[in-house]
């Protein structure tokens, strides 16, 4: 005969520290997430829509469905079966049907308010992508609203899911699995909707490499929905409910709260470009290396002609100035220095009689590259002026 709970396990043991320290350290992920979104998309963007609307309420679920979670193992989840008395077991179901309502509720919200996004940003791609998304998100919100009538009738009357003493009926177990099922498909479609988008975008590989990334971390969070499927199934023979449910409500609580954090990653480019990226251009080393690349750059790249760009400061503060300056590097584009001439006392770029102009301009960028100031917009160099015809003969 095989020995009972009771004597195998010691009644003093808990989980209940570790549950508290997951739900805690994950929704403070979480909710840092959406703040920095909406300072983004509310402060700097000014661009506030029905996606960003739609992560907060997640987050508020997900707020409550780890209040609850946390309420729970301080009443009987975590700690063995024999440790807890009948009132405990009755206060733990209360809260974890509430904590199971909100976690789907969460989990409804945040892929709407992904798939909103995917609205949204996949305008120009085919209408095969858009119609996949239309579908998706009908599929979304058609099982969580059926989801939501199945917690709401979970047991007629709805107190006995948990008060088992009181007479009445509940619902079985494959209308979970049913719903189990349906979310962890909805999973998938909308990890794989958008890579072939950003397959085909055409933007430089770093950029695209790191959607790639925050994608494989939607990844992890559908392998999570797996694995809670798994352990939910082996739970069905536990004789020790209140000790193995950790694991689950643990993974449940790192989902949804990882699901937040992951739809709100792809909104947060605006915050590195004001902040992070300012703050490495002001270290020492990369004023350096812009410095070596901005007045070496012909000696690094010999297969680069030389441009103004390329010249020492000396000769460029030269050329602002209208002063002679050494005009011999300027020799490889073509066309004879003798005849050069500067145009105009305040001009910045120095033109030729003889030759015309490669197809990059003198200051070491495409033609097409000023603005309507005449401002390089690549290298912030002022473009030839286009009325000036006299100034002073510039001798080699």
């Amino acid at each position: 005969m095989s020995s009972s709970p009771r004597d195998t396990v010691d009644p003093a043991e808990s989980l209940s520290g570790t549950i508290v320290a997951c739900a805690s350290v994950s929704f403070f992920f979480s909710s840092v997430a959406v703040a920095l979104r909406f300072y983004v998309r509310g402060k700097l963007l000014n661009a506030l829509a029905r996606e960003d609307w739609s992560i907060l309420a997640a987050l508020v679920f997900t707020a409550v469905s780890t209040g609850f979670t946390i309420f729970g193992s301080q009443v009987a989840l975590g700690r063995h079966m024999v440790a807890n008395t009948p009132a405990d077991i009755m206060a733990y179901l209360h809260a974890a049907y509430f904590m199971s309502l909100f976690y789907h509720l969460s989990i409804c919200f945040t892929k709407v308010s992904i798939l909103l996004l995917y609205l949204r940003v996949f305008v120009t791609v085919h209408h095969y992508i858009r119609k996949a998304v239309w579908v998706t998100l009908a599929i979304v919100v058609l099982y969580s609203a059926w989801t939501f009538a199945m917690h709401m009738t979970m047991c007629i009357p709805l107190s006995k899911t948990w008060d088992t003493s009181l007479p009445g009926r509940c619902q079985g177990a494959k209308v979970w699995w049913a719903v189990t099922y349906l979310h962890i498909s909805t999973d998938f479609l909308i990890f794989v909707l958008p890579i072939p988008v950003v397959i085909s975008m055409t933007i430089p590989l770093r950029q695209k490499a790191g959607l790639l990334v925050v994608f494989a971390m939607g990844f992890f969070v559908c392998l999570i929905s797996v694995l809670r499927t798994l352990w939910l199934n082996a739970l069905l023979y536990s004789k020790d409910m209140t000790w193995d449910l950790v694991s689950i409500a643990n993974w449940s609580i790192v989902e949804i709260n990882m699901a937040v954090l992951c739809a709100c990653l792809t909104t947060l480019k605006p915050l590195v470009t004001k902040f992070v990226k300012p703050w490495i251009h002001a270290l020492p080393f990369h004023r350096r290396h812009e410095y070596t690349l901005n007045t070496n750059a012909a000696d690094q790249h010999p297969s680069r002609p030389k441009t103004i760009g390329s010249l020492p400061l000396n000769n460029a503060l030269k050329a602002r100035q209208g002063q002679k300056m050494d005009l011999a590097p300027l020799e490889s584009i073509g066309g004879s220095t003798d005849e050069g001439t500067l145009l105009g006392s305040d001009a910045d770029i120095t033109t030729f009689k003889k030759g015309e102009p490669s197809e990059r301009s003198l200051v070491g960028t495409p033609a097409h590259a000023a603005n309507d100031t005449g401002m390089s917009t690549e290298t912030g160099i002022e473009a030839p002026p286009k009325a000036h015809t006299k100034g002073p003969r510039v001798e080699a």
